[in-house]
């Protein structure tokens, strides 16, 4: 089992004055989330620093081989460079491994949707909550099939806030175009299933009787919502 979670923080350069926060030693004390903030060519940062203008669209395919290294990698997204993140991720899809996490701000659920459809493997919102900051990046790592998730002692909260499955909700609500109610439906209380039993999973660090009792739920029951999304307890023990 991991005794760390080694993750990298792409500097875009019109983000920096709000990112520059997340890298401060009180955010992730506890030393198991070690974050690494990266230039946009994959290089350490400030060395591989860019300019803000002329961005290449491929920077994160050229950059796949450097995140290897990293077991999920941070990206900021907002509304001046949605566009750029858009043909960024269309160009590494194929080749980029590193989960990538974007922290979103100020967009609307539509845009989040089109860059989960390109690739991303999930988003928070900023300002970041540091909690939901460690669930999601413990999250990532234990998705990958070549890594164990670590146990986190400070996440053992009983249930999950009214506000985060609140959050969510709005995640999943955004229909596709032409998307029909019955099958948004079906798709919002599938990725609402899956999603809660893993953050439980997590919180409870693969205690299937704790975190039944958490969602007020009988063993078997929640057993079987596990088997219904194929979700393993051991990978977060």
């Amino acid at each position: 089992m991991r005794a760390s979670i080694d993750c990298a923080v792409l500097m875009v350069p019109a983000h920096k004055h709000w990112v520059d926060p997340l890298l401060a030693p009180d955010v992730l004390p506890n030393g198991r989330f070690k974050l690494h903030p990266l230039g946009l060519d994959g290089t350490a940062w400030p060395s591989g620093r860019v300019r803000d203008t002329g961005w290449s669209a491929d920077v994160l395919r050229k950059a796949a081989l450097q995140l290897k290294r990293y077991d999920v990698c941070l990206l900021p997204i907002a509304l001046d460079t949605l566009a750029w993140t858009r043909l960024a991720l269309a160009n590494a899809r194929e080749v980029i491994d590193t989960p990538l996490v974007g922290i979103s701000r100020d967009l609307k659920a539509a845009g989040l949707q089109d860059l989960l459809a390109l690739g991303m493997a999930d988003f928070l919102r900023h300002p970041v909550c540091t909690e939901e900051l460690k669930i999601r990046l413990a999250q990532r790592v234990a998705a990958s099939p070549a890594v164990s998730v670590l146990n986190d002692s400070a996440v053992d909260r009983a249930r999950m806030s009214a506000a985060r499955i609140d959050q969510m909700v709005q995640t999943f609500l955004s229909p596709a175009a032409g998307e029909p109610f019955r099958a948004a439906k079906a798709r919002i209380v599938t990725e609402f299933e899956r999603q809660y039993v893993n953050e439980l999973l997590l919180l409870h660090q693969g205690n299937i009787s704790q975190a039944a009792k958490a969602a007020n739920k009988n063993r078997r029951a929640f057993w079987e919502l596990m088997r219904k999304h194929e979700i393993g307890a051991d990978l977060f023990r």
